[in-house]
């Protein structure tokens, strides 16, 4: 067992928000918004202090001393989004009239009004009563690309209303805070450093300070940045600077991360079984119960089937036990979370602060690599209790070597800088797909360039679509019109659609005002299923793979679907998924009636003609799925005849999943499929996003394996 030492901080003599008195990183950080504001400069900065340290208030502290200023908050998942909001509400004094929106489609949907528009909702939702705004990168793309749209009234052409002007509305949010960059996938860090550029550009008279605030920060955001021009201010040299010189006087000195036992456990993670083996080990947990019966704990696994099944077992032994993750309910994770032992995933990985209601007094994690080893273990003891009791326990599933070079040190004390040093040094490197960003290059922003050609009179002279070309060429070394050949390229065979959109194959196409050729055309590998066995929150959409391996099933029509969402549900919600359903293109619609003890084994059939379109980026029909579950394998015999001729996009190599994963060491949640050839020869398929990542790296290394 290791223990972990307490973290404490300075705190300085310095005006803040209300009453408290502020850390070095947050007295600075304060300082070079200002700066940069009075200025009217465009930068960026780094806030890298450690979980629990409150770079939220530093983030959103400003608002407090500029009444004008409005901030926009992005967060990788809506758990995160809840939370910051949460804080917010507590920590930061605004005024009576003053407003912060919550831009998630949980919440939107609650505070639409009759006959509201989604677009009409955000429009309301972003005035200058509204001084900060939090939401996830989905919707910032839906209005920067112009996607979302509203019902043509008399007089109105939506395509240029309400859909420009919410992109320029939110040109009034000077301060844009981006947290967490650890859970976005190399795609999606390409489209977030597009939107900055893109602000940057279209407004580049206005003054606007970009926060990225990460204990975790990923190299591939900074190369871009960098590349835009824009400087990086780095907020721990110059607090280091500012202590220095100014030599402020200290307040007090606070306890921000309480002492913690951790205990490594040696696991089999590919095996996806851990959830198996925290319960084999469950006596140790029941001796630290027995010793403090009112502790509350927190498990966060990798696996959804794996959360609800120990979530259920452990409700077996008696537990009241709450669960947070895709496929729960997620009007009620607060209440989950609230639980004496609550189940989850990586929603709850990043920001989620368990305080007050949500204390937790031990944790239970699996990590798969060092960023989320890191950033569980700081789920646990953020800020001071009066009373240091229970004692915080941790227990970390972790490879087997990662295991031997922390277990190494023996029951040693460290500090969590030590022990990151360690975690970081042990786990071994999986692919980050960097050549994606070289390859795919700045489609967002030339896309932005065409749609903002359509707003301004004077396109030649134009300042804004001026600076998104020199953002463009800076950000990826290539000339503009080279990357527009590229853009018109990828347009005319179909192909475009999962490198704009943010998860790279929407889940909110059916907001779009007017689908073009290739939206209607694409086809996305997910199901609308009927979920028996969760009555509170019934209907869901997800991929096809683990809802067809984990689950007992039974195919419906899209009829079925929408009479059960009439019966079932009603206003704002049920409209949503009424509108979601006429306008979806997924494999199919299902009822799921159980838990299969053993997950079903799932192969894409491919057509005669994949042979020639192998190693290509192409759109490919009569794709078919078998099963080797013969119930199931009917079923989709049947689905497959019943799918009108439509097309998927696709990478295809002609190795198995096995053998690719090894060579390219791809990730653990990385989708890539098993397939078989028409001679039965074991490929591998990826689709939409993952098929440009596999198709960027391939390229790279199949020189060297051929």
């Amino acid at each position: 067992m290791i223990r972990l030492l307490e973290e404490r901080g300075k705190t300085y003599d310095l005006p803040f928000v209300g009453n408290l008195r502020p850390y070095a990183h947050q007295a600075v950080q304060l300082k070079l918004v200002e700066r940069a504001l009075k200025e009217n400069r465009q930068v960026v900065l780094w806030n890298r202090a450690r979980t629990g340290a409150g770079k939220t208030l530093a983030n959103f502290g400003y608002l407090t001393k500029a009444s004008w200023v409005r901030a926009l908050g992005v967060y990788p998942v809506n758990e995160l989004v809840k939370d910051q909001f949460q804080s917010l509400k507590k920590g930061l004094p605004l005024k009576d009239w003053d407003e912060i929106a919550l831009w998630t489609a949980e919440e939107l949907r609650k505070s639409r009004l009759p006959g509201e528009s989604k677009l009409e909702q955000l429009q309301r939702l972003s005035t200058r009563y509204h001084r900060a705004i939090l939401t996830n990168p989905d919707h910032l793309v839906l209005v920067a690309q112009e996607r979302l749209y509203t019902p043509r009234k008399e007089g109105y052409d939506p395509r240029l209303g309400k859909a420009v002007e919410v992109f320029y509305r939110l040109g009034e949010y000077v301060l844009q805070a981006f947290d967490e960059f650890h859970l976005y996938n190399i795609a999606q860090v390409n489209v977030l450093a597009q939107w900055i550029a893109l602000m940057a550009a279209s407004f580049p008279k206005k003054g606007m300070v970009f926060l990225l605030s990460s204990a975790t920060p990923r190299p591939e955001v900074f190369r871009l940045i960098e590349g835009t021009g824009l400087p990086i201010w780095n907020v721990q040299e110059e607090a280091r600077c500012w202590l220095e010189e100014e030599k402020p006087s200290v307040y007090e000195e606070r306890i921000f991360l309480e002492p913690v036992h951790l205990h490594v456990v040696s696991a089999y993670l590919p095996a996806w079984n851990t959830g198996e083996r925290i319960l084999e080990r469950w006596d140790e947990i029941e001796d630290y119960l027995s010793e403090w019966p009112k502790a509350k704990g927190l498990i966060i696994l990798d696996s959804i089937h794996e959360a609800q099944q120990l979530a259920a077992a452990l409700r077996e032994k008696g537990y009241d036990v709450g669960e947070v993750h895709g496929l729960s309910d997620r009007s009620r994770s607060r209440e989950a979370l609230a639980k004496p032992i609550t189940v989850a995933t990586a929603t709850v990985e990043v920001g989620v602060d368990f305080q007050g209601e949500i204390w937790k007094d031990f944790l239970v994690f699996e990590a798969r690599n060092a960023g989320s080893f890191m950033q569980r273990l700081g789920r646990i003891g953020r800020g001071s209790r009066s009373n240091p009791e229970p004692p915080l326990h941790v227990w970390a599933y972790v490879p087997g070597h990662v295991a031997g070079q922390i277990q190494d040190r023996g029951n040693a004390e460290m500090t969590r800088s030590e022990l990151e040093e360690i975690v970081t040094r042990a786990y071994r490197y999986y692919q980050d797909f960097s050549p994606y960003i070289e390859k795919v290059g700045g489609m967002n922003l030339v896309h932005g360039y065409h749609l903002q050609k359509k707003h301004h009179v004077d396109r030649e002279q134009s300042p804004a679509l001026k600076q998104i070309r020199i953002l463009c060429e800076r950000m990826y070394g290539l000339g503009f019109e080279e990357q527009e050949r590229q853009y018109r390229e990828w347009k005319q065979k179909k192909l475009l659609e999962p490198v704009l959109s943010f998860r790279g194959q929407n889940e909110l196409e059916f907001q779009l005002y007017r689908w073009g050729e290739e939206e209607s055309e694409t086809f996305h590998p997910d199901l609308w299923f009927w979920d028996e066995t969760a009555p509170d929150s019934p209907l869901k959409r997800y991929d096809f793979h683990f809802v067809l391996r984990r689950r007992r099933v039974r195919f419906v029509d899209r009829e079925e679907m929408v009479r059960r969402v009439k019966e079932h549900l009603s206003g704002p919600e049920q409209e949503e998924y009424l509108e979601a359903l006429s306008r979806d293109r997924v494999l199919g619609y299902a009822v799921a009636v159980g838990v299969r003890d053993k997950p079903a084994k799932l192969v894409w059939r491919l057509p005669a003609k994949a042979g020639r379109c192998a190693e290509e980026l192409v759109r490919l029909d009569r794709l078919r799925l078998e099963s080797d579950d013969s119930g199931l394998n009917e079923q989709l015999n049947l689905l497959f005849q019943s799918i009108r001729r439509t097309s998927w996009i696709v990478y295809i190599i002609k190795r198995s999943v096995g053998e690719l994963t090894d060579l390219l060491r791809l990730p653990p949640m990385f989708r890539l499929y098993p397939a078989k050839s028409l001679q039965g020869a074991d490929w591998s398929i990826a689709f939409n996003s993952e098929a440009f990542q596999l198709w960027s790296v391939w390229e790279t290394v199949r020189s060297e394996v051929l």
